[in-house]
Formats: C-alpha cells, sequence, structure tokens
C-alpha cells in the first residue's frame, strides 16, 4: 500500500484574538492579571478566525488579502513567533522565515557579524559556515558594504542580505512576508526564480505572501485569499486574481450598506436586515429579471411582503442598484433588473423587521428568461447569511420559496471578471496574426491584431468610445496600455466589431495578462482615476480574462524586461552635431 506523506504545515480551529486597550494603564495592569474584563477596559479584534489550513511538502502557496486581514498574523503563528488563542498548529520540518525586515539582525553589527549569527543559530560554523558566507554575499551582491554596519544599509541592501541568509541553508519550509517588495525589480526577479529552484530541486515547501500578484501567479500553484481573518478562497491563480479584484467592488458595496444601514438605524432602530437580487457575475444580464413580489416569512407566523410596483413600508431600496420603474410584463405589475445602466447589477432593500421576529423563509414571485444564475439572499448588516436561493429561468411567472439556512455562514463574494454598465458588451475577443490566423502566442517584433466583437445595448453618447488593453507581464508590477480615447462606432448597427492592429509588439518574452475594457470617450483623460471595478465610466471591462505568450527573438528581450521601446538611432558627424539643435 502507497504511503503519503503527512502535510508540512497544518492548522486546526485556529484563533487569534488581541484586546485593545483603552488606556495604556490597563495593558500594564493586565500583565499582572489585575486588569477588569469589561467593555469599559478593553475590547477583542478577533485577528484569525477558525482558520483550517493543510500545506503538503513541496507546495508553493501564495498568501493574499488586504492590510489588516490576518496574513502575517498567520504567518507569525506558522512560525511560532506568536501563539494562538485556540486551535491546534503542526509544523513538520525546519522552517526559515522572513517576516520582518531586520528581524534576527542588529543594526551595530556588522552585514559578516550578523550573517556568522544567523547561520551559528541554524547550527552551521567553522568552514561550513566561511563556505556559505560566500554564496550568501555573492547572492547578495552588496560587495564592500559587507563589513559595514547594517544600521547605515538601504531597505533594499537589507531584504537582499536577509533573503540570501534565509535560503542558502535549503530550508524545508520557507515563509517570506513581503519583504521583496522594498528591493529592486531585478533582485525580485532572481529572488523569485531562486525559490523556484527550491521547491522544484530540493522540495522546500512555500508560504509567500504578497500584494504583487502576477508575480506570485509565475511561482505558486495555490493561492490562499484571507479576509477578516478567515479564508475566503483557496484554489488556482487566476480565480483568485479574479476574486481579489471583485473584492475591492464588494468592500465599496458593504461601506455604502453600513452607511444606508446607520442612516436609517438612527430613526427606525436597529433590527434591520438585507434583502438582494443580483446577477451571480456581478455584470448585466442579457435578458430582464421581472419581479412581482418578495416576501419574508417570519417562525412565528406573519410575513413582511413587497410588492415592487408600489413599495411597502420597511422596505427601503438601496439607490447603488439597476431596478428598473413600475411596467406591465405579461398582465403583471412589477419592477425589472435592467441590463444596462449602473454598476451594480443588482437590486438590494434594507428591511426594517418587527420587534424579536425570526425570518424561516423567503418568497419570491419572478419572471426570468434569461440564462444567468440570479441569486437571491437575505443577511445581516454584519453579512451573516440568513436565507440563500437561485431564481429559476422560466416562460412565464413563478413563485420560489426558499428556507433560511441551518448553519451561520457569511455573505458568499462574486467571483466577477467582467465589470461595467453593460451599454456596450463584449462578446468575444481574438488574438490574430497578420494573416487573420487565430494565434495565443506571438513573436516579439512581429504584428498582432485584437480583434473585439461587441453589441450596443442602448445609444452611446457622441456614438463613440475609449478601447484600451492592459498588459500585466508576470513578474513585473508594471502594466503595459494600448488605447484609444474615441474610436467612432456605426451609426445604424448594434453589432460591431473593432480590430486593435499593432504593427510590431516590442513586449518582452513570456507570458503577458491581457484586460480589455470599452468605455466613455477620452476615459482615460480625467484628472482622476476609480479603480475599474467601481469605474462608472466603462461600459465593460473585461479583467484578465486572457492571456497571451510573447515569444523570444534575441537575447535583448529575453532577459526580463518590460519592453524594449522602438527608436530611430543615428551617428551623427561632430562638425553637424550644432545644426540639429533647436
Amino acid at each position: 500500500m502507497m504511503e503519503f506523506a503527512p502535510p508540512a504545515i497544518e492548522l486546526r480551529g485556529v484563533n487569534k484574538r488581541y484586546r485593545l486597550y483603552h488606556k495604556p494603564l490597563f495593558r500594564f495592569l493586565d500583565l499582572f492579571g489585575l486588569c477588569p474584563s469589561d467593555a469599559s477596559h478593553y475590547t477583542e479584534h478577533l485577528a484569525l478566525d477558525a482558520i483550517d489550513l493543510s500545506v503538503w511538502p513541496s507546495e508553493k502557496v501564495a498568501i493574499i488579502g488586504r492590510n489588516g486581514a490576518g496574513k502575517s498574523t498567520l504567518l507569525k503563528i506558522i512560525t511560532s513567533v506568536l501563539s494562538p488563542t485556540s486551535g491546534d498548529v503542526t509544523v513538520r520540518g525546519t522552517v526559515s522565515n522572513l517576516l520582518q525586515l531586520g528581524s534576527g539582525f542588529h543594526p551595530d553589527f556588522t552585514g559578516r557579524q550578523n550573517v556568522y549569527a544567523n547561520l551559528a543559530h541554524q547550527g552551521v560554523t567553522g568552514r561550513a559556515a566561511d563556505k556559505l558566507f560566500e554564496e550568501i554575499v555573492e547572492f547578495a551582491e552588496i560587495g564592500e558594504y559587507i563589513d559595514q554596519p547594517m544600521k547605515t544599509y538601504s531597505t533594499g541592501m537589507c531584504s537582499r542580505l536577509m533573503f540570501s541568509s534565509a535560503i542558502v541553508v535549503q530550508p524545508q519550509i520557507l515563509v517570506v512576508d513581503e519583504i521583496l517588495g522594498v528591493g529592486d525589480a531585478y533582485f525580485s526577479h532572481k529572488s523569485f526564480e531562486r525559490m523556484r529552484q527550491l521547491c522544484s530541486r530540493q522540495g522546500t515547501t512555500l508560504l509567500l505572501v504578497t500584494h504583487d500578484l502576477y508575480s506570485a501567479l509565475s511561482l505558486c500553484d495555490r493561492f490562499i485569499w484571507i479576509d477578516r481573518g478567515r479564508i475566503r478562497f483557496d484554489g488556482e491563480g487566476k480565480a483568485a486574481l479574479a476574486l481579489y479584484e471583485s473584492s475591492i467592488k464588494e468592500q465599496e458595496e458593504h461601506w455604502l450598506r453600513q452607511r444606508n444601514a446607520s442612516l436609517l438605524a438612527r430613526d427606525q432602530g436597529p433590527e434591520l436586515i438585507h434583502v438582494l437580487v443580483r446577477t451571480r457575475t456581478g455584470f448585466a444580464v442579457s435578458s430582464p429579471v421581472a419581479l412581482e413580489t418578495l416576501e419574508l416569512q417570519f417562525a412565528s407566523g406573519g410575513s413582511s411582503t413587497l410588492v415592487l410596483a408600489d413599495g411597502a413600508p420597511g422596505w427601503d431600496l438601496l439607490p447603488e442598484g439597476n431596478l428598473d420603474a413600475p411596467e406591465v410584463v405579461d398582465r403583471r405589475r412589477c419592477r425589472a433588473l435592467k441590463v444596462k445602466g449602473s454598476i451594480y447589477h443588482k437590486a438590494e432593500w434594507l428591511v426594517r423587521l418587527p420587534p424579536g421576529s425570526t425570518i424561516c423563509a423567503v418568497r419570491v414571485r419572478s419572471c426570468y428568461r434569461g440564462e444567468e444564475p440570479i441569486d437571491i439572499r437575505v443577511f445581516t448588516p454584519d453579512r451573516e447569511l440568513i436565507a440563500a436561493g437561485e431564481l429559476l429561468p422560466s416562460d412565464d411567472w413563478s413563485e420560489q420559496r426558499f428556507e433560511a439556512t441551518k448553519s451561520r455562514r457569511e455573505l458568499d463574494l462574486q467571483q466577477q471578471t467582467d465589470y461595467g454598465t453593460g451599454l456596450v458588451r463584449i462578446n468575444a475577443i481574438e488574438f490574430l496574426d497578420a494573416n487573420g490566423s487565430s494565434v495565443v502566442q506571438v513573436r516579439h517584433g512581429d504584428p498582432l491584431i485584437v480583434r473585439v466583437h461587441c453589441r450596443k445595448t442602448a445609444p452611446i453618447p457622441d456614438n463613440a468610445v475609449t478601447i484600451g488593453i492592459g498588459f500585466a507581464k508576470q513578474g513585473s508590477p508594471y502594466i503595459g496600455v494600448v488605447a484609444d480615447h474615441a474610436v467612432p462606432l456605426p451609426q445604424d448597427e448594434h453589432e460591431f466589431t473593432v480590430d486593435v492592429m499593432i504593427e510590431s509588439v516590442w513586449l518582452g518574452s513570456g507570458p503577458w495578462f491581457v484586460a480589455l475594457g470599452v468605455g466613455e470617450v477620452n476615459l482615460y483623460k480625467r484628472k482622476t482615476m476609480s479603480y475599474f471595478t467601481v469605474d462608472e465610466a466603462w461600459y465593460h471591462f473585461w479583467a484578465t480574462r486572457m492571456q497571451l505568450q510573447v515569444l523570444s527573438s534575441s537575447h535583448l528581450d529575453a532577459t526580463g524586461v518590460f519592453v524594449v521601446h522602438p527608436a530611430t538611432i543615428r551617428v551623427i558627424a561632430p562638425e553637424h552635431v550644432e545644426a540639429t539643435r533647436t
């Protein structure tokens, strides 16, 4: 029978709570167990909430999330820098970590002294330490500075020396927390390549916290997204990237929900819940979703019902949505979720509940003939789910009832890749070569056509659009852009095709992620621009849906360069130089 190795890292039910003291004195008293345990002295912050995680030997795992999400706390618990408040942590193997710039290195000691001390701490001394020291200095490339105190080093030099010291002993588990972000692009690329070699050749297990998602995509096979102390996603990279980008929009929506809830609670009391009808993709539906009634049923036998065409007391429609005016559909008065018009493709209500009521089910009467999934969600202001379901397509009006959820869980995030108001819809995108043949790769210096098939869903202001294409390279934080600020559209045609003809691709070789958007005229010329997920100037933004491989044509474009810029180069005789000046 084949035996499988146990996980290199295993966490079960791990929680971490911090006490936030109202006065420094209370912290001091708590050291001696003298601080009273009540809200007037401190509150508790749950940094990690019921984390279950297994990381297997040789896995390369990227941990992503916004600042304060709990990423660093998780790594500190795995490396025993912190102890969990509760739960079990098992780590099998020697761990080398880079959690904080300067950690374990004394600023008054020289680089040489710090390196030898670090090696001795790992049990390496004598000639073995001398040999590894030379390797560390060579990889770090800090030269004569090795005998200078580390307090004289730049942050980039510190990070290079620390990283080199951490990886030279070939650890079984390497934990890196964003420290490479302070180095230059060259050393960052070199470090990522070194980590890749450690994992593939020596079987090192890697945990990498980074905000450079595109670099992580070229290195890590698995992505874990942490948000507010919980694991929200665990899977492959492109899906994680889509969730991470859509979370920006979700956080904006959550802030707006909290603002609206606080305004209503001021006059109506705190017993509010949200009722949400949304497209599962987060983008516009191709067919309207007609809604006649929404009913919240209570365990006591009563109910609260909204007739959409007339409204109802206690049901407040949030402005961030795409609900049309009252109309008649198949002899029934209703309101419909439109196919265009807002970046928020949903209808959402804040509902005041009768005191002491408990929701047991939600009933919906609707008519929807489309194909995209339509979700209904009922949840509390702190995002705890009460009821959830999917509206099924039907050729006629139908009624569906969804029971309340039995287990506590949070409102699910949308894995969104399409954004915008939907006034123009991108139906398909193709990469073509000079002969018009479909391709997925292009050689550096060759021509490329990006063909975009679109459809207008309504008249477009000025009957023109901005077309923008973004090229993001793995291993680089920069983006290359091709754009036209005013592309005229056919007057009478709803369907149209745009060819973006790139005469010569000057991007460096390697894999590139491609995003494409169609938006308002002169979109890029505005003084300020919002993040694309919440920017209402976009009609349709297709985010990181495609990948293009650029093949090398020379050593020049294959050395990790971002772009080889075209230019005219000429040699001028000395006596003619003055004549070229203006």
